[in-house]
């Protein structure tokens, strides 16, 4: 039975060693296979591999210039010194040129609004200004015409001969007084450069006669109430319907208070004129004679249109050697007078205080100077 044994594992050994042998020769002959395709295929691959001296050249350049690029960076990293300190002081450095060039563009924004703001304002001013054009065309032609004028007129004062000069005129000084004891006032207007005579009783005269018998007659249409008295706007327009005139004044009626006044207004060129008051033989002169300078002095109310007038009657006045005075008022300025009589307006006011004090009379003040 042990020789079996030793047979058996004789004949396994043998199996071994001929699988091993056939794998091994199998694998030689797979070895020698490859080795001789990687030959043919680099033999073919050699053979197949041609090199362009253009493209060799070409590449060399570009190599170079790969390198001359290499080195440029290489240079700008040693200039920018890339160490910690140095990177901070870098960012800080940039930090700063931000911040100012943000500035600058912020300085540059608001120039630039302000330019927008002005441009649109001469817009506006270009609207505005095409808008007026009519109107400065208009006044550019009036202009134009004014000076036209100015021109003629300046021509025209070139040939118009010097004109002779006149004689000074000679004005005395005032000498302010009172008038003489006893003598009265005639009154003259010099307005419109012109001199009007006021005779004003013979018209206070003739307007009381005329409001008390228009009252007379119209009491029912003027006195509705009895404690109210005469309607002074009803009374004064009926009055004024019929207007009173004298050679020289219109004459019209208004209410002050509860008195009736006169108000005169010149008629234009009734009065008399400068070459009239020289005139030595003129209705003005022989309207002075009638006057006695014994009783009567001239009272002169003058206008600031009338000083002319004025200076010349007093020439003659005191040629004719009369007293005289004057006033000076200002343009708007009114000839009026009382009429008096019985005619009042309005209610009648209430009876004084027979049991209150009576005021002392006042002293007699000094005469007023009337004379010049």
């Amino acid at each position: 039975m042990a020789k079996r044994k030793g047979a058996e594992e004789d004949e396994g050994l043998d199996s071994l060693l001929d699988t091993m042998f056939n794998v091994v020769g199998i694998l030689i002959i797979v070895l020698v296979v490859v080795q001789l395709g990687m030959q043919e295929s680099v033999k073919q691959i050699a053979n197949s591999m041609r090199v362009d001296p253009l493209a060799l050249e070409q590449l060399i350049k570009d190599l170079e210039e790969a390198q001359k690029e290499k080195l440029k960076v290489e240079s700008d990293l040693k200039e920018l010194n890339p160490d910690e300190q140095d990177l901070e002081a870098l960012i800080k450095r940039l930090q700063s040129e931000s911040i100012a060039k943000e500035a600058i563009l912020k300085s540059q924004q608001g120039a630039l609004d302000k330019a927008l703001i002005a441009q649109k304002d001469a817009l506006e001013m270009a609207k505005k200004a095409e808008a007026n054009k009519e109107q400065r065309e208009k006044l550019s032609s009036e202009l134009n015409s004014m000076i036209d004028q100015i021109a003629k007129l300046e021509a025209t004062l070139d040939d118009t001969p010097p004109r002779a000069q006149k004689p000074a005129k000679i004005v005395n000084l005032p000498d302010p007084r009172p008038a003489p004891e006893g003598i009265k006032e005639a009154t003259f207007l010099c307005v419109g450069n012109q001199v009007y005579p006021i005779i004003d009783e013979p018209l206070r005269d003739a307007a009381r006669k005329r409001t008390e018998y228009q009252a007379e007659r119209g009491m029912r249409k003027y006195v509705s109430d009895p404690k109210q008295g005469i309607d002074a706007e009803k009374f004064v327009k009926d009055f004024n319907d019929r207007p009173m005139t004298d050679d020289y004044f219109r004459i019209s009626m208004y209410a002050a208070g509860r008195d009736p006044r006169l108000r005169l207004e010149p008629k234009e060129d009734q009065g008399f004129k400068i070459a009239e008051i020289q005139n030595p033989r003129s209705r003005f002169r022989r309207l002075l004679s009638q006057v006695d300078p014994t009783k009567f002095y001239f009272k002169f109310i003058v206008l600031p249109d009338s000083y002319e007038a004025y200076v010349e009657t007093r020439h003659v006045t005191d040629e004719m050697g009369y007293l005289a005075g004057w006033t000076p008022v200002d343009a708007k300025w009114t000839y009026t007078t009382w009429v008096g009589g019985k005619v009042k307006f309005g209610p009648e006011p209430p009876p004084p205080d027979p049991n209150a004090p009576k005021p002392p009379p006042k002293p007699a003040g000094p005469k007023p100077n009337v004379l010049d």
